[in-house]
């Protein structure tokens, strides 16, 4: 093998190197993104929840609120 075709095999083999790296690395990075997205999604969906019970609260608080507006302003006549 000549002094030239030992230098393209190194090239070669360290590209080759390099892209394995770099494949294994975007394998790694998009499951810890995949994982994340699947958390998040989760997460929101235990946070819509909590919004949705919290907005009946409140919807129940402000019907007793106009019952109690209601019947203290019957009273009051």
């Amino acid at each position: 093998m000549t002094e030239l075709e030992q230098q393209l095999l190194t090239a070669f083999e360290n590209l080759q190197s390099q892209h394995e790296k770099q494949h294994k690395d975007f394998v790694t990075a998009y499951n810890n993104l995949a994982q994340m997205f699947d958390t998040t999604s989760k997460e929101n969906a235990t946070l819509r929840q909590q919004v949705s019970n919290l907005s009946e609260q409140v919807n129940t608080l402000s019907n007793q609120l106009q019952q109690l507006e209601r019947h203290y302003s019957t009273k009051n006549r």
